[in-house]
């Protein structure tokens, strides 16, 4: 089915000059559903770089044909942070569109990326919100391509933790309740009329929820492809994924489960809600447990072997990345329960 929806594509920026010309570039190259006419808001969030200036700069060069996408810059004088440019946008954009899509500065939009969200809103009434693909990379081509430097094949980047959380996605998706959206690539009807709360990080999984509060679907949609470059590992890589799992923690003890849906949705709510944050304690647990068996049947000797063998686990491969991460999840709780994490906050660059 050919889609005749129109898009409003929303990139909300707070100090995004290293990428914002980039990203209007790849905006510039990539396919856009017919017929249009499709518009882009560039929301600068109180940058104190040349975001602004640049991205005017990158639409008179990508933008002056008056048969392309209309693209503009607004600044956010409502709340400053996500929420509010998120909703200035949306105030730019006002009834001018059937399709909200959602995309940040940093990350490169594959060519028919665009035309796979609309024909997902054609194709399933139902629809309320679609998510990108992610495609983890290590490098990124200057020019907008999705590509790697010069135009090569892009270096895949994805680890495990990847791997298992995009099989949760496919599995969640088929049955139209998609939980951990993406944010970086995310598309939802204009006419839910979906607001971001204010003091929410995760506003992606926020957004979704409310789609789900209004009984429509949520889906991955595959074929709508982004490129994103993996932070390498070191302090930037362990500060983003602090600020990310403080959003999550954030969102699930805060925003409260759609009332729609039946069990398998409350199921769903509950598992998002309680398990990844008592990962830690029952890790523990579990620990001690063996630990106690081993002593009571075995004596001294099997309680160390036990132990011995839970060290050396902890110390390779697998098993030091999940300590890593329930170390993480551990962290995020107790910060957040001394002071919420804002809603304005960057992520550092590659």
């Amino acid at each position: 089915m050919t889609s005749a929806l129109t898009l409003g594509v929303l990139v909300p920026c707070r100090n995004e000059a290293g990428v914002i010309a980039r990203k209007l570039a790849n905006l510039a190259r990539v396919a856009w559903p017919a017929p249009g006419p499709h518009r882009i808001v560039i929301v600068d969030d109180g940058s104190e770089d040349e975001t602004a200036s640049l991205a005017l700069d990158a639409i008179a060069v990508h933008f002056a044909a008056a048969e392309g996408p209309c693209a503009s810059v607004v600044a956010n004088e409502l709340e400053p942070g996500k929420a509010g440019a998120l909703r200035a946008g949306l105030a730019a954009l006002a009834d001018s569109v059937d399709v909200i899509v959602l995309t940040d500065a940093d990350v490169v939009l594959e060519e028919r990326a665009l035309v796979e969200l609309a024909r997902a809103f054609a194709d399933e009434p139902g629809l309320g919100m679609a998510s990108g693909a992610q495609r983890f990379v290590r490098a990124l081509d200057p020019e907008g391509a999705p590509a790697g430097p010069g135009g090569a094949e892009p270096e895949p980047a994805g680890g495990l933790f990847d791997r298992v959380t995009a099989r949760v996605r496919a599995w969640e998706s088929q049955r139209g309740v998609l939980f951990s959206v993406h944010g970086q690539l995310l598309a939802w009807r204009a006419a839910l009329g979906l607001e971001p709360r204010s003091g929410i990080a995760a506003d992606d999984i926020d957004l979704a929820l409310q789609v789900r509060e209004r009984g429509a679907s949520v889906r991955l949609v595959q074929g709508a492809c982004f490129l994103e470059q993996k932070t390498p590992p070191g302090p930037a890589a362990e500060a983003q994924a602090l600020r990310r799992a403080r959003a999550y923690v954030q969102v699930v003890r805060r925003v409260a489960p759609p009332a729609r849906g039946g069990l398998a949705t409350r199921l769903q709510w509950w598992f998002y809600r309680y398990v990844p944050l008592a990962a830690p304690a029952l890790a523990l647990a579990g620990l001690l447990a063996l630990f106690a068996l081993a002593l009571l049947w075995g004596g001294a000797a099997p309680a160390l072997g036990v132990l011995f063998v839970a060290l050396l686990l902890a110390n390779v491969g697998t098993g030091r990345r999940l300590v890593r991460l329930l170390a993480l999840i551990g962290r995020a709780a107790k910060l957040e329960r001394r002071e919420p994490l804002a809603d304005r906050w960057e992520m550092g660059r590659p």
